[in-house]
């Protein structure tokens, strides 16, 4: 356990019910559970580890993809309460582990989720809202809102709770610069379609035997409908760890780890 321990949970998110249509998906709630499980196990020798190590917390994608729901939008939807439930949710689970011990907090904000090509296809057949980069806009801007609440948010904690001291990662602003250059650093990137492709537009299609694979994968933005290629992935942690303060703030992770 003292080498690490990866708690997470593909499919979750905030909400209790994230993920539910899955199948043996586990919460955050559920995944503190956990953690507190293990913190019990390590007994009174758990909180001089547990104080030097780094959380890292990438949540709130999926909540955002089945609220958002290009294919169904609910009608007469609050957008504000919607996020403040979110970001409620996560000031809870950030002083739950504050309070087993937990210091340092690296935190990477969901990205443009309109921008997928899941969500590009949904909004094109379904004729819904587009944004300046042809991505489904309503999801795009609940992103960027939910970067904002939870900046704040972690800027008041860090005020209140002492020693506490994190690191944000605005992926919906670095989203940006990516698909208003076409690329990373002169790389130039296929940004709408999947890698791994299906026979819908954009790529839309499960990843398995019979589908398509483009010929370079570090030319493409993302690996199937929803997730980045590793290529992609590979300049998000590269920036996590060296950004110098364009979309990581206030400090990179690496200077969040060398505290």
């Amino acid at each position: 356990m003292k080498d690490g321990i990866n708690f997470a949970s593909g499919g979750s998110g905030l909400q209790n019910q994230t993920g539910d249509h899955c199948g043996g998906v586990y919460s955050m709630a559920d995944q503190l559970e956990e953690f507190k499980l293990v913190v019990m196990m390590m007994g009174n020798g758990s909180y001089d580890l547990i104080s030097r190590s780094l959380f890292f917390i990438s949540v709130g994608s999926n909540d955002l993809f089945e609220y958002a729901d290009a294919k169904n939008p609910p009608p007469n939807r609050n957008d504000t309460a919607f996020l403040k439930c979110l970001v409620d949710s996560y000031r809870t689970y950030l002083q739950e582990l504050y309070a087993l011990g937990a210091r340092k907090f690296s935190i990477v904000s969901p990205s443009l989720v309109g921008c997928c090509p899941s969500q590009r296809a949904a909004a094109l057949e379904h004729h819904n809202d587009f944004d300046e980069f042809h991505c489904f806009r309503p999801a795009n801007n609940l992103s960027k809102q939910l970067y904002t609440l939870l900046a704040s948010t972690l800027q008041d904690l860090g005020g209140d709770l002492d020693d506490m001291h994190y690191s944000i990662c605005d992926s919906a602003g670095m989203a940006e610069a990516v698909f208003a250059t076409g690329g990373a650093k002169g790389h130039n990137l296929v940004v709408d379609t999947a890698c791994c492709a299906g026979p819908g537009p954009f790529g839309v299609g499960l990843c398995n035997t019979s589908a398509t694979l483009c010929p370079s994968r570090a030319d493409f933005l993302f690996w199937d409908s929803f997730h980045p290629t590793e290529y992609a992935s590979g300049l998000a942690a590269s920036a996590l760890f060296n950004d110098p303060g364009e979309f990581v703030r206030p400090i990179n992770v690496g200077q969040l780890v060398a505290l």
